[in-house]
């Protein structure tokens, strides 16, 4: 047995998700300092000490270099949508959504920037922006996997709401969901200009998020009385 086999499953993952974002961040910086175009996945292997089947590995395309965020949220909503979180039993798939992102700006406080009061999920945020908006086919992977995160909403609403897939309710529903998401990024880069710190940033956008999270929970209360489907099983929903 390998001391890698031997180590806890939880150790083993931190290790996969700190390799993960040293690839990403490793990439961000080449992508922004010579251009999506010009470097290869070779070069950022190589920055990193490791091979190029090892970033295949963790990442399939060179596009999820700078992707991969949203990626828990994607993970979750397959689950809810297939059934493994028990959205019948008291968990929302609202809960789910707002869950991912508490996670994503959790990080803010751990991740400082050093001489600086800058996070650098906020820095990652603002270079994902930059790149995105000077390579078209950045753009175009955005917006295929704003897509596939819709998609997913979708099917979790559908699943837990028992309706069809495709019906006017589930449709704006998913998209209210993903709304969430866009919602905290967006607050990232309003706040994030060096003049708040990571902790007023993030209780900031908490709050946004907890305003967000309401309307769209009445969302699911008027979809519930207008389909005579109860739509929102969370046991504080009426609080």
């Amino acid at each position: 047995m390998t001391g890698d086999e031997r180590r806890p499953a939880g150790t083993r993952e931190r290790k996969r998700q700190a390799l993960r974002r040293r690839l990403s961040d490793t990439a961000t910086a080449m992508f922004l300092a010579d251009g999506f175009d010009a470097v290869r996945v070779s070069d950022i292997a190589k920055a990193c000490g490791v091979s190029t089947k090892t970033v295949w590995n963790h990442f399939p395309t060179k596009e999820s270099l700078i992707l991969d965020r949203g990626e828990r949220l994607a993970t979750e909503l397959d689950g809810a949508a297939e059934g493994q979180q028990d959205l019948s039993g008291g968990l929302h798939v609202l809960d789910v959504v707002v869950s991912c992102i508490q996670g994503e700006l959790s990080l803010l406080d751990d991740e400082p920037v050093e001489g600086s009061r800058d996070s650098e999920v906020i820095g990652a945020v603002r270079a994902f922006v930059l790149l995105v908006g000077a390579n078209p086919g950045l753009r175009a992977a955005t917006a295929e996997r704003q897509e596939s995160l819709t998609n997913s909403a979708m099917k979790a609403v559908a699943h837990q709401a028992r309706l069809p897939v495709d019906s006017p309710h589930v449709h704006i529903l998913a998209g209210a969901l993903i709304s969430l998401w866009r919602l905290h990024l967006s607050g990232l880069l309003r706040l994030g200009d060096g003049i708040w710190t990571t902790h007023d940033i993030r209780e900031h956008v908490l709050r946004d998020l907890e305003v967000g999270a309401g309307l769209v929970r009445s969302l699911f209360r008027a979809a519930a009385r207008a389909d005579a489907t109860v739509l929102d099983s969370h046991p504080s929903a009426d609080s």
